[in-house]
């Protein structure tokens, strides 16, 4: 029995993790809650400035990353994680419940999201979904995520053009003005200009409305059209 019970370890795949989160107690705490599952290793922690760093080197299978420290740049951070560990899950933990947030995280590339009053076993399973490639979200929210990709529409971004889609893609994601004109290699004023047409045409006021309309036409996840 004893010989069994050290081939099943054996056997087992360990998936290793990355904690992120700019709150210190809250990294030691989550570390010390994986250490008690069976088939988890925490390789490391990282506050959100050092993130990429860690994830680069480490190369774990599985980041969580705590949402409401690194917001209103998460979905940023997420997506430069994507870029870095294209293999790796991405596990979110936080409070936002608003069912368009929680759409933009798992645009940018998280594949879970789970609110912090979840339990253990809920966030163990979550983890073992990310680390085969398997989405999970918060049985709270699940449903009216749903429903709102369910109502995506892809032609709905045809009425901008080329410019237009990128700039209002990037706002969605959170990028400043500055950051959008600099990625693009055109001036601020310019982005100025594909803002206010964008606005215009779709009758979006708010950034808030932005994200909605962008997660209700598939803005974030059809590839942009070549011709303007």
């Amino acid at each position: 029995d004893c010989f069994q019970a050290v081939m099943v370890g054996f056997l087992m795949k360990v998936t290793t993790l990355l904690v992120i989160s700019d709150e210190v107690i809250a990294r030691v705490g989550l570390k010390h809650l994986l250490a008690s599952e069976p088939g988890f290793e925490v390789k490391g922690e990282a506050g959100s400035k050092d993130a990429i760093q860690q994830a680069s080197k480490l190369r774990p299978d599985v980041v969580i990353l705590f949402a409401e420290v690194t917001r209103p740049s998460c979905a940023q951070l997420i997506g430069s994680l994507r870029n870095a560990l294209p293999g790796a899950g991405i596990v979110v933990l936080g409070r936002e419940t608003h069912h368009a947030y929680v759409g933009l995280l798992l645009a940018a590339g998280a594949v879970g999201y789970i609110l912090l009053r979840a339990t253990p076993p809920q966030l163990f399973n979550a983890i073992s979904a990310a680390s085969r490639g398997r989405r999970y979200v918060d049985p709270e929210l699940s449903e009216a995520l749903f429903q709102l990709f369910a109502r995506q529409a892809s032609s709905g971004t045809k009425v901008l053009s080329r410019r237009e889609q990128e700039v209002l893609r990037m706002l969605a994601y959170g990028y400043t003005l500055k950051e959008i004109a600099s990625s693009l290699n055109i001036g601020r004023k310019s982005i100025e200009t594909y803002r206010a047409r964008s606005r215009e045409k779709l009758g979006l006021r708010t950034r808030a409305d932005i994200v909605r309309y962008a997660l209700q036409t598939g803005l974030f996840n059809d590839e942009i059209e070549r011709a303007s």
